[in-house]
């Protein structure tokens, strides 16, 4: 691939962003439950739905009567990146619903070693020493939350957890490597992909009110900001100090579970967080030399 070019600067707006985006994520496991036994696939084709209009007006305020020619000039990339999106986070939303929830979480934590690889591998995107560290301590802090929960839960949920995380860890590398493709046409695709991958397993006409309400918080709100702020934290920072974020939603999905179902996260728990805050502040901070990694220039 081409070298990056016209990367903008200001890597804490980046980190923030990311930061913020998995915190939105978070209430995803939140409105899962709520909308619950409703199926994954149809509180994914839901939400996709409750999406694409309130996407789609914010893509038309932003380009107006532009707005097509912008979606032809970057048609390939958004059906490519689009189709990744929904990939994932149908993968991640009907996983929760197969397997244990503590499962799903330890896979979420290779996203960094994920994202790092892919950003090594298709974009040669330099990982400091100070961001690989981060992402071990990162891992330990995962295991102790999960403990010796992995044997409880099913297989095929356990295998669609791995390949959502995956599906994320490849389009944030996609994002990295173009800073100029635009960040709300990224989530308009995803909302459409979602709504298409769906729409033959969901089953709409049997949600009752809560799914119906927490559907359209998914959707029209939490979701759509959500992947905005995470695509567009990628044209300031790193594709792995991005996933650096993402057991940030192990802890906040823990702390919602306590606020809103009286869930008191058990000792490891409160460790496995502690440890993973540690490890996620320790990686996005320090000497610029050791935190910023560079692009190796291409053949």
């Amino acid at each position: 691939m081409r070298k990056l070019q016209n990367i903008p600067s200001g890597r804490q707006l980046g980190l923030l962003m990311a930061g913020t985006g998995m915190f939105l994520v978070s209430s995803d496991s939140l409105f899962i439950r709520i909308a619950q036994p409703s199926s994954g696939w149809t509180i994914a084709f839901m939400a996709g739905v409750w999406s694409i209009p309130v996407v789609f007006v914010a893509a038309w305020r932003t380009y107006g009567s532009q707005l097509f020619s912008e979606i032809k000039k970057h048609l390939k990339v958004l059906c490519f990146t689009g189709l990744l999106a929904s990939f994932s986070t149908t993968a991640f939303t009907v996983s929760v619903t197969l397997t244990s929830v503590s499962n799903v979480v330890a896979i979420l934590a290779s996203a960094p070693i994920l994202a790092a690889f892919f950003a090594r591998l298709t974009i040669r995107e330099y990982t400091s020493p100070r961001t690989w560290r981060s992402i071990f301590i990162t891992g330990v802090g995962v295991l102790i939350i999960v403990g010796g929960s992995m044997s409880g839960g099913g297989i095929g949920g356990d295998l669609l957890a791995l390949a959502g995380i995956s599906g994320y860890a490849f389009n944030l590398t996609i994002w990295r490597r173009y800073p100029d493709l635009p960040r709300i046409l990224v989530v308009l695709a995803a909302a459409i992909f979602i709504v298409v991958v769906t729409s033959i397993p969901a089953s709409p006409s049997t949600i009752d009110r809560d799914a119906f309400l927490a559907t359209l918080a998914m959707g029209a709100s939490f979701g759509p900001l959500a992947r905005f702020l995470l695509a567009s934290s990628t044209r300031y920072a790193p594709a792995a100090e991005v996933s650096l974020f993402t057991p940030i939603e192990t802890v906040c999905a823990s702390i919602w579970a306590w606020l809103f179902f009286s869930e008191v996260p058990a000792n490891a728990t409160v460790i496995g967080a502690i440890v993973i805050v540690s490890a996620v502040t320790y990686g996005i901070t320090g000497p610029a030399s050791e935190v910023a990694p560079e692009l190796e220039p291409h053949p």
